[in-house]
């Protein structure tokens, strides 16, 4: 309220980064509903509404919930590689293309990008809204393990995933895992035992990683903020500072969905690329890294890749297991071999059983899908892997960050130029 005849004022000012000023007429004062802190303030009003916009457009900066607006798509003068001509595979796509095609999956980012240093976030899986009181199948495999995934050596042991998917940067494993540990034991406060998955990519290239800039707030932010639809891609969350091959990428995702002669199940994908060589970069066969020279940064290192998968097939523990090794085919695919500096986590879940955490007689029923359906599985996964790394590609747009260091984005003329003289370039949308 402002007093007449006083020139103290109490000035409101944004906390979230889609407030704005809406109303600078004197004396009035901006909705209550959409979350403000107060200063109060011995300056003049012209002062202090300067004032009040300076500090807002530092906060926009500095916290931006990126996935709030699914429908934002990719940035401009960016695309997805099925908009560019390029198709990955012989099964369709799901409506979006993304691991959210798989009923109750929801994907949501925390992006902190502020000054001339700070490049990073967190990302958020959630593979069904009520995890903990039902659960689901699932399994972790690590193909390469010169990284962090917590949480996967208990998956593996009891055969199911309890919490939601967490992605950061390497340094910030530690707040997002008490994160998620804060939210769950506030949603249910019962005193159980919580042991979040949380996987990390080493974004220091572009991040002042070791500004410990992501906090536990964050990770519950990224929670709250997730849905369904489609997935925000490219600089996003915990793809915020990452690269893949040279080439500046971060969260891309694919689905496929099977024909009904092959039970019409969705397997969706979700991935942070950070890792492979330029010169390795292959895209549906086609030797893009040596075709595409340029652009390379001053310096680099092998990171890693960490890839979700999620399915409405009613597989088990051991199934997911068989299907989260096959991601390497998908990630292979694309040329990197793993190699020893960078770590290759997956984490593999199905939706179609939920696990009670208790009945009265100590069983419960599940549906499983017979071994000889699998393949065609095997094959879907496969490709929403490679598109969806190819996608956290395309997305993504050129980045400065930590002492200038400049990721160039993929330029996407050069690569369909590329695809289009090996003869992998359809028309364009298709």
């Amino acid at each position: 309220m402002i007093k007449q005849g006083s020139c103290k004022k109490k000035v409101q000012v944004p906390i979230h980064r889609d407030s704005a000023l809406r109303n600078t007429k004197r004396n009035r004062v901006l909705p209550k509903k959409l979350g403000f802190f107060a200063l109060n303030l011995n300056i003049s009003e012209k002062q202090n509404m300067r004032l009040w916009f300076c500090l807002c457009l530092c906060l926009m900066s500095s916290w931006i919930p990126a996935n709030s607006d699914q429908s934002a798509g990719v940035p401009e003068g960016r695309a997805r590689a099925r908009d560019l001509g390029i198709k990955i595979g012989i099964y369709e796509p799901g409506k979006h293309n993304a691991i959210t095609d798989v009923a109750g999956v929801k994907v949501g980012h925390v992006t902190l990008k502020t000054g001339d240093n700070v490049r990073t976030g967190v990302t958020a899986v959630i593979p069904r809204d009520d995890i903990w009181t039902h659960k689901l199948f699932g399994a972790g495999y690590a193909i390469n393990g010169n990284g962090e995934a917590t949480g996967l050596a208990w998956a593996n042991e009891a055969g199911w995933i309890e919490s939601p998917i967490m992605l950061t940067n390497t340094l910030s494993v530690g707040p997002v895992h008490d994160g998620v540990i804060r939210y769950m034991i506030k949603r249910y406060p019962d005193n159980h035992i919580i042991l979040p998955i949380v996987a990390e990519c080493y974004d220091g290239g572009l991040n002042n990683i070791s500004g410990l800039h992501v906090t536990a707030e964050h990770a519950i932010q990224a929670i709250e903020n997730a849905v369904g639809g489609p997935v925000v891609e490219g600089c996003v969350g915990a793809g915020t500072g990452m690269r893949c091959y040279s080439f500046k990428a971060g969260i891309g995702t694919s689905s496929r969905v099977l024909p009904a002669n092959r039970g019409g199940y969705t397997v969706g994908v979700l991935v942070n690329s950070n890792g492979g060589r330029r010169h390795q970069l292959q895209i549906g066969g086609v030797p893009v890294g040596k075709e595409i020279t340029e652009l390379t940064p001053e310096r680099g290192r092998d990171g890693s890749f960490i890839i979700v998968v999620a399915t409405d097939a009613p597989l088990v523990h051991r199934q997911l297991m068989q299907l989260a090794k096959r991601v390497t085919h998908g990630l292979a695919r694309t040329g990197t071999p793993s190699t020893v500096s960078s770590g290759e986590f997956v984490i593999a879940f199905s939706t179609a059983n939920t696990i009670p955490r208790r009945t009265d007689d100590g069983t419960f029923p599940i549906t499983m899908l017979a071994n000889r359906r699998m393949d065609a599985l095997y094959q879907a996964v496969i490709e929403a892997t490679e598109e969806s790394i190819l996608n956290s590609m395309t997305t993504a747009v050129t980045t400065v960050g930590r002492n200038g260091n400049t990721i160039h984005a993929i330029p996407l003329d050069r690569l369909q130029a590329v695809m289009k003289q090996y003869g992998q370039l359809e028309s364009e949308g298709n």
